[in-house]
């Protein structure tokens, strides 16, 4: 990532909206990349960009919080100033990692004067900002992650030279969407040749070997408990070249995006979830002869954490472009075309946002969420293990 041309974008963008560039006190020189200030009814908000892109060293960083809350205090007078100190990373910036950069906040009890640290994972567009006061405007947060284009911002992967300890080590970097991925094709491929070999590459395998192989056929889902594990082997089976294609597309657009959020583990926790509940709707309410295969519902699914995610009360950003155009053909299909099961692709959106909802986005995964996220997990792996039958769910509804 081009570094400079960012810091020049944002100044000169904030320009626009009424700031002010300030040059970088003597004791803070070398370690701020911009200063800017604007007048407010409130009194003067300053932002501050760090010298250093990926400000990775913790040490660095608490020194740097207490030198400008140091330069407030003194620089201020008799005014308000509230100071919004941004670290910026061009890579996937922790749950912890994050958390501490928020603690480094330092605020007089009476308000008057603030420093309020904000860390920007410039890769995906996303800001971890505070709430409260001082406000800052949206379209001021949207300039903060606002990167030129001719910098490949997007999903960008860069390693950094700090990782804040994980109660799970390492499974927050496990390459889930490429896994998830990966195996699909490699059970279509395998599906297509245990029923009639590679000459149905492209037409995809017949009704009954995609039956054989793991469809959520209700006939068999409900009727035996046995078989409930068709909930999650429908996922990874396809009707055809075409839809394994269009599938994986969008998987592939909505999936790493919700792994960069999430992180892994959530990111596999929402897929499933959703994905099993697309199906437990999909074999309550279509009729017994109907067979359904296909990833759409927990792509649904992904797409509902990313909606919970961009609506949580810390008021984060998401970039949607690229990712709303495989949902809405997804939907519209199912809309319009009479064989999509649009009942999976309904449940597994719902299913998202309930497993997005007690997973927890970044800031939000303590307190009853520790317990609530793993009784979800258990209670979908009891249901798929036939521990908990469904065989009368389709009289559920009417």
């Amino acid at each position: 990532m081009n570094y400079s041309a960012y810091v020049e974008s944002v100044g000169s963008q904030l320009a626009d909206r009424g700031f002010e560039v300030q040059a970088v006190p003597p004791e803070l020189q070398g370690r701020l990349a911009l200063l800017v200030s604007r007048q407010e009814e409130w009194g003067r908000l300053l932002l501050a960009l760090t010298a250093e892109l990926n400000p990775s060293d913790p040490q660095e960083r608490e020194s740097l919080a207490q030198a400008c809350g140091a330069w407030v205090r003194e620089a201020r007078g008799d005014e308000v100033w509230h100071m919004i100190l941004l670290f910026p990373f061009d890579r996937t910036v922790g749950e912890e990692e994050a958390e501490a950069i928020a603690a480094l906040e330092e605020r007089d009890p009476g308000e008057r004067w603030g420093v309020i640290p904000w860390s920007a994972d410039l890769a995906v567009g996303l800001l971890d900002q505070h709430t409260g006061f001082p406000p800052v405007d949206e379209a001021v947060a949207r300039i903060l992650t606002d990167v030129p284009e001719t910098s490949e911002r997007r999903f960008v992967e860069v390693r950094p030279r700090y990782e804040a300890r994980r109660p799970w080590p390492g499974l927050d970097r496990f390459p889930a969407t490429r896994l998830i991925l990966a195996l699909t094709v490699a059970y279509y491929l395998w599906t297509v040749w245990m029923g009639g070999g590679l000459l149905n590459l492209i037409s995809g395998p017949d009704t009954l070997s995609l039956v054989i192989w793991g469809a959520n056929y209700s006939l068999l889902t409900l009727a035996e408990r046995t078989q409930q594990w068709r909930l999650v082997s429908h996922l990874f089976l396809h009707g055809g070249a075409m839809h394994l294609a269009f599938n994986m597309w969008a998987f592939w657009q909505v999936g790493r995006y919700c792994e960069l959020i999430y992180g892994s583990a959530r990111m596999l926790f929402i897929y499933f979830v959703a994905g099993v509940i697309g199906g437990v709707a999909s074999v309550a309410v279509r009729p017994g002869l109907v067979i359904s295969v296909g990833a759409s519902g927990a792509i649904l699914g992904l797409m509902g954490a990313l909606i919970y995610f961009a609506t949580t009360v810390r008021n984060r950003r998401v970039d949607w472009q690229g990712l709303l155009a495989p949902v809405a053909i997804n939907l519209l299909f199912g809309f319009v075309y009479g064989r999509v099961d649009n009942y999976a692709h309904i449940g597994g959106l719902l299913g998202g946002l309930l497993a997005a909802f007690v997973a927890g986005v970044p800031g939000e995964r303590g307190g009853w969420r520790q317990l609530a996220a793993p009784a979800l997990g258990v209670l979908v792996g009891l249901v798929v293990a036939g521990v908990l039958p469904l065989k009368h769910v389709s009289t559920l509804l009417p």
